[in-house]
């Protein structure tokens, strides 16, 4: 079971890393939840580039409008789009490939 679990989560929330640096403000989004509440946050549709350096631009949302010059790990899926992402609270650039 254990094995089988691991392989649907590889397939439903892994995938390739990119790593992006914010330079615009987020769009504002509002969505209305399967619960009838409203969900508000801020789209983003930014270049990002995996580890060997190739460029995609991915679509991604977050909760609050994000710090310019902000840099961001995110985990792009074939299925899913934009599944995982990891915020960096340091100064400067931690990913090489920006």
């Amino acid at each position: 079971i254990g094995g089988s679990a691991f392989a649907w989560y590889k397939i439903n929330y892994g995938g390739t890393n990119y790593y992006v640096q914010i330079h615009n403000d987020g769009k504002k989004l509002e969505e209305k939840t399967q619960s009838g509440s409203v969900w508000h946050g801020y789209g983003y549709k930014e270049k990002a580039y995996n580890n060997a350096g190739q460029e995609k631009t991915l679509d991604f949302t977050a909760t609050h409008n994000l710090r310019h010059e902000a840099y961001l790990k995110l985990t792009y899926n074939k299925q899913k789009g934009v599944c995982q992402d990891g915020k960096n609270r340091s100064r400067g650039n931690p990913y090489k490939i920006i």
